[in-house]
C-alpha cells in the first residue's frame, strides 16, 4: 500500500502525526540519555568542566534540538502528509549530522564509528518502531545517513596516530589503509542496521496495514469475523454515517488473480440485481485503492441449514414445505434474470430472524453464479470443469456442465430437501467421484426405508422429482415447484413454532463454533477432469 493511500483518511494522517510526534520525543529522550550519561561521568572522575565545553559536547546537545522541535511541531494543530514527512526527514537529517558531528570530535583511537553509528542505529530503529512506514522508505532514509556517515569516518580516520593504532596489533604503515578499513567495517555495520531497521518497518507496517483494513473499509468499521467461503472472508461491521449493521464480504487475498476477480465482481453485480425478499440483500460494493474487492450486503441473524439440522437433526415436514417453497420462489427470480446459482446447499440456505419474524429463508452466496448469456473464460478453453458441492451436483453438473439451466439449481434444491428432511445427504460416499457417481446412476432411498415413515407422499415425490437424473423430468421452474408445494397438504409452520424452536435450539446454535473445516465431500470444489 502507497503512502498516499495508507494516509488518505483523516485518522490515519492524524496517526501518523501523532506517531511522528512520539518518535520525535524518544529520539530525543535517546540524545539527552546519553547526555546525561556523559555528565555523570564527567562528576564521577572530575572532568566535568572539560566535558561540558568541549565542542564534541556542545555538539552533541545540538543533536537533541532537531528531534525534540519535531515533538513540538508535530504534537498539536493538523499539518498535511508531505508536512509530516517533511518535518519527520528534517529533524533525523539534522540530527545525524550533529552527531557525525559528534564523532568527529572523538579521537579515532576511541572508536568514533562504533560509538557514532550506535547512536544513529536506536535513531533509526527508535523511527521503524514508533513511524508508520514501508520498509523502503526506512530503507532510503538508512543510505542518505550512511553515506555521510562512512564518508565522515573515513576523513576522521586520516587523522589517526598510527603509534596508538599499532599498540592496537595494528602493523600497517598507511592512514590511509586504516580510514579505509575502518570505513569499510563502518558501512558493513551500518548496512546490517539498515537491513534490520527496514524488516522491521516491514513487519510493523503490514500488521498496521491489516489491522487498519480489518477496523475499517470504505465508510464501515469492521467489527468481527463471522465465517469464510471459498471466495471470500465475510466480517460484521456497521456503516459509520448509517450505523446500520452490515455484513462485509472482502475477496480472499490468496485469489487475487483475473479469473477470482472477475468472479467476486460478476457475483456482485449480478447478486445486486435480485430483490426478492428471500435472497439476500446487497447494499454496496467497491474497491479499497489497493485493491481489495468487498460488498456489502444485509446482515442476518439466524443459522443455516447445516447448522439446523446439526442442532436438531431432520425437520419437521411444515418447515421443510415452508423452507423449500421460499428458496424455489428465490431461485425463480435468479432464472428469470438467465442466473444459475451453481451452489444451492443448506450451508448457502439461512433461517434469519428479520422484522422481528423467525425462519425467514434467505438464499446466500451466489459466488459460482452463472449467466447463460456468457460464458466464464475458464469454460470456453475447458468444457469438462465441474463446479459446486459434490452432495448437491446434478447429473448435468458433472457430465455436461455447459448444458446447465435452473433446472441444476432445483435438483440441488431437492437434494436439500431431503438432507432437511432425513437428517442426511441424499447420497454419501468416501471420496467426490464415488458420491458424483451416485448422482449419475443411483436412485435416491426412500424415506421409509430410511425410518422416516411421516413424510407425506406426495412431497416426497415431488422431491424425487427434482432428483430425476433428466432435466426435463423435473419441475420446468422454481415456480412450478412453488406451486406444487402449496398443493402438498401439510399444516403450516407458524411463528410460534419457529419461535419454540429457537427458544430451545438458539443458544446452542449462537455459541457455537466451527474448529474444523469440512471435509472434501461438503465444500465447494472445482473440478478439471481434463487436467486430470
Amino acid at each position: 500500500m502507497s503512502k498516499s493511500t495508507f494516509f488518505s483518511s483523516p485518522a490515519a494522517r492524524a496517526v501518523l502525526q501523532r506517531r511522528v510526534a512520539i518518535f520525535g520525543l524518544i529520539g530525543a529522550s535517546l540524545g539527552g540519555t546519553a547526555l546525561l550519561f556523559r555528565i555523570i561521568m564527567g562528576v564521577l572522575f572530575g572532568f566535568l568542566h572539560e566535558q561540558v565545553t568541549d565542542p564534541g559536547f556542545l555538539i552533541h546537545a545540538a543533536g537533541i534540538l532537531p528531534l525534540l522541535g519535531v515533538w513540538a511541531i508535530c504534537r498539536r494543530g493538523k499539518l498535511s502528509v508531505n508536512a509530516i514527512h517533511g518535518i519527520e526527514n528534517t529533524g533525523i537529517f539534522l540530527t545525524s549530522v550533529c552527531y557525525i558531528g559528534m564523532g568527529l570530535d572523538i579521537r579515532p583511537e576511541v572508536g568514533a564509528d562504533t560509538i557514532v553509528a550506535f547512536i544513529l542505529a536506536l535513531v533509526l530503529f527508535a523511527r521503524s518502531v514508533f513511524v508508520p512506514s514501508s520498509a523502503r522508505r526506512t530503507t532510503i532514509l538508512g543510505i542518505l545517513i550512511g553515506i555521510p556517515l562512512v564518508a565522515a569516518m573515513y576523513y576522521h580516520y586520516l587523522s589517526v596516530d598510527l603509534t596508538i593504532w599499532r599498540s592496537f596489533g595494528y602493523d600497517g604503515d598507511s592512514k590511509e589503509r586504516v580510514a579505509t578499513s575502518q570505513a569499510i567495517i563502518t558501512s558493513m555495520w551500518w548496512t546490517m542496521t539498515v537491513g534490520l531497521a527496514a524488516l522491521a518497518s516491514r513487519v510493523i507496517h503490514r500488521l498496521r496495514q491489516e489491522v487498519s483494513d480489518i477496523q475499517s473499509l470504505g465508510q464501515y468499521n469492521l467489527e468481527r469475523k463471522l465465517g469464510e467461503g471459498a471466495m471470500g472472508v465475510v466480517y460484521q461491521a456497521k456503516h459509520g454515517m448509517l450505523k446500520r449493521p452490515t455484513a462485509i464480504k472482502l475477496l480472499r487475498p490468496g485469489l487475487a488473480d483475473p479469473e477470482a476477480l472477475d468472479r467476486f465482481r460478476r457475483e456482485v453485480q449480478l447478486t445486486a440485481k435480485l430483490t426478492h425478499p428471500n435472497t439476500v440483500t446487497v447494499f454496496d460494493y467497491g474497491r479499497t485503492p489497493d485493491g481489495l474487492f468487498y460488498y456489502a450486503m444485509e446482515l442476518l441473524n439466524g443459522a443455516t441449514l447445516t447448522q439446523v439440522v446439526d442442532a436438531s437433526g431432520p425437520q419437521p415436514v411444515e418447515r421443510v414445505v415452508r423452507v423449500l417453497r421460499d428458496a424455489a420462489l428465490a431461485l425463480d427470480e435468479a432464472h428469470g434474470f438467465g442466473l444459475i446459482h451453481r451452489d444451492i446447499k443448506p450451508s448457502n440456505i439461512m433461517l434469519a430472524r428479520q422484522g422481528g419474524v423467525p425462519d425467514v429463508t434467505k438464499v446466500l452466496d451466489f459466488g459460482l453464479v452463472k449467466n447463460l448469456g456468457q460464458m466464464d473464460d475458464l469454460e470456453r478453453t475447458n468444457t469438462l470443469s465441474i463446479k459446486g458441492t459434490p452432495h448437491y451436483l446434478s447429473p448435468e453438473a458433472i457430465q455436461d456442465p455447459q448444458g446447465i439451466d435452473g433446472r441444476t439449481d432445483l435438483y440441488a434444491l431437492g437434494a436439500v430437501g431431503y438432507y432437511l428432511l432425513a437428517g442426511r445427504h441424499v447420497f454419501e460416499g468416501k471420496t467426490i467421484m464415488e458420491v458424483c457417481l451416485h448422482h449419475l446412476h443411483t436412485k435416491p432411498t426412500p424415506f421409509a426405508e430410511l425410518g422416516i415413515p411421516d413424510v407425506p407422499p406426495k412431497l416426497e415425490e415431488l422431491i424425487f422429482s427434482c432428483l430425476e437424473k433428466s432435466q426435463v423430468d423435473r419441475p420446468a421452474s422454481g415456480q412450478e415447484l412453488a406451486d406444487a408445494i402449496d398443493r402438498v397438504d401439510v399444516a403450516r409452520w407458524t411463528r410460534c413454532d419457529a419461535e419454540a424452536w429457537w427458544d430451545v435450539f438458539g443458544e446452542d446454535i449462537k455459541g457455537k463454533v466451527e474448529v474444523s473445516p469440512p471435509s472434501g465431500t461438503d465444500q465447494t470444489v472445482a473440478i478439471d477432469f481434463e487436467e486430470r
